[in-house]
């Protein structure tokens, strides 16, 4: 597990490890700065020339020492210094004089040179205002160089908290992070313009970290051990029933999806419910799995009068239409159902028009809408939810007592308590239609499982962007489809 952190949990970390713990400020800069001038060797091992531009800040500091330790490996560096600032920082001053004191002068203009390495020092975290006048001039013209870029700890111009720009922000290649990684490089702007982030520890102690208590946390490799266990002594009901109510008339392929989904996490058995003019072609893709079909508004009943009595999860949604057939269905579901229930796609868009049905069920709910669901739910624009989207997914998942997988380019996971998961895995090939439809099928594979509703809906999340990483890693991410997820899941849920 890794925090993530807001502006303010960072500043107030750094401010923790310097005036409680007393590690001074200036060997914390000494450590950032190796850390940026390592990567910097990494990517420019022919000791091409440096450009690093600076201004009068702590982030500027960070700039100077790192010039410092390159031209000790003898790196050809230019220091472009933009003196924007009125006044500068106690820092900033110390690493110039050193500077200067081995004989090494700032520049007040971009010199005509070819760089190999362009880097950002000018704004770090603790930006709040839109960039104007030189700073702005600075940094665009930053931008417009050859080059690989690199931004030290964040690009400049970029909200540390919202992804924001403010202003204008420096577009890297790379971004140099300290300590623990910001959370506006994941939404907004953030993510194109942080490039590959590489998070590197600078000596922040555990119990500066600790008495901040990040709210923001996502998944590493190591945390698949939380994944459900399987035991020697087992059979196919040791392992959950999935129900996966999906499917209006000759739309068979969410079914088809969610329902190898759960198998493909381990699930003993699924059974799917669905129109009868989806039978031939789901049983002809996926004949491990069990089906009871409808053609007419009683037979629909039935269907749900069978589910409730045979399933310990059930998934209902994918594909399911939104016609008063379906309505029934779902309200039938929620009102007799004694097991958990992942809502999502068109049973989400039913439970629009009527969310007093949520506060009528007892059973557990995990809810997965991506953001257009999320606004029909609500009542609230995209981008109203998206300026807004942690505390807004948290009172949802508080009002109505569900756990909440806001579905995005990075979702987030949400009980309404105080911490929020946020999934970090997971590439732009899954932009593609059918992969929420395998994400429901996962996660009830999780909690079929065993997990409980929260960890469940974490887990089930990451795992689906894990396997999203390795197909495109096979297919590409232009060429990736959903059904390619399904196929990488054994990959990542092979050794657990």
């Amino acid at each position: 597990m890794e925090y993530i952190v807001t502006k303010n949990e960072i500043q107030a970390i750094d401010n923790c490890t310097i005036e409680k713990v007393g590690i001074p400020q200036a060997v914390l800069m000494e450590r950032a700065a190796i850390a940026v001038a390592e990567e910097i060797e990494k990517l420019n091992p022919s000791k091409g020339r440096v450009l690093i531009a600076v201004d009068g800040g702590n982030n500027g500091g960070d700039g100077l020492a790192t010039a410092r330790i390159l031209l000790e490996d003898g790196y050809p560096v230019d220091i472009y210094y933009v003196g924007g600032l009125a006044e500068v920082s106690v820092q900033f001053e110390l690493q110039k004089n050193i500077l200067t004191s081995v004989g090494y002068r700032l520049r007040k203009a971009i010199p005509n040179k070819d760089y190999v390495v362009v880097v950002d020092g000018i704004f770090g975290v603790g930006l709040s205002r839109a960039i104007e006048g030189t700073q702005k001039k600075a940094i665009e013209s930053l931008n417009q160089l050859h080059g690989i870029k690199v931004a030290i700890d964040i690009p400049s111009g970029l909200d540390a908290t919202t992804g924001e720009v403010l202003g204008t922000a420096f577009r890297a290649d790379y971004t140099v992070t300290f300590g623990l990684k910001k959370l506006g490089m994941f939404f907004a702007k953030g993510i194109d313009c942080c490039g590959e982030i590489i998070c590197k520890h600078i000596g922040f102690p555990n119990a500066a970290i600790q008495s901040v208590k990040p709210k923001i946390f996502s998944y590493e490799l190591q945390d698949l051990d939380k994944l459900p266990k399987r035991f020697n002594n087992s059979n196919k009901g040791s392992y959950g029933k999935v129900a996966v109510v999906a499917g209006s008339k000759n739309m068979s392929g969410a079914a088809f999806l969610c329902s190898k989904a759960a198998y493909s996490t381990g699930v003993g058995l699924v059974k799917i419910y669905t129109h009868e003019s989806n039978r031939v072609v789901l049983q002809s893709q996926l004949p491990e799995a069990i089906m009871m079909t409808y053609d007419d508004y009683e037979g629909a009943l039935a269907c749900v009068e069978d589910v409730v009595k045979w399933a310990s999860v059930i998934v209902v949604g994918p594909g399911l239409g939104v016609d008063s057939t379906s309505e029934r269905m779902l309200y039938e579901l929620m009102l007799n159902s004694e097991v958990p229930l992942v809502i999502d796609a068109d049973a989400l868009n039913i439970l629009s028009t009527n969310m007093t049905m949520l506060k009528t069920c007892s059973v557990p709910i995990v809810m997965t809408p991506h953001m257009m669901e999320m606004s029909r739910l609500i009542g609230k624009s995209v981008d109203e939810i998206a300026h807004d989207r942690f505390n807004i997914a948290r009172r949802f998942a508080k009002e109505y007592e569900v756990s909440l997988v806001l579905k995005d380019a990075k979702s987030i996971v949400t009980n309404g308590g105080d911490r929020t998961y946020i999934n970090l895995a997971g590439n732009n090939g899954m932009s593609t239609g059918g992969c929420g439809d395998v994400l429901a099928g996962i996660i009830a594979g999780m909690l079929a499982g065993g997990l409980d509703l929260f960890e469940a809906a974490q887990i089930g999340t990451y795992v689906h962007c894990l396997a999203g990483d390795a197909a495109a890693g096979k297919k590409g991410k232009y060429a990736m489809l959903a059904s390619d997820i399904i196929s990488s899941l054994g990959e990542i849920m092979r050794d657990s």
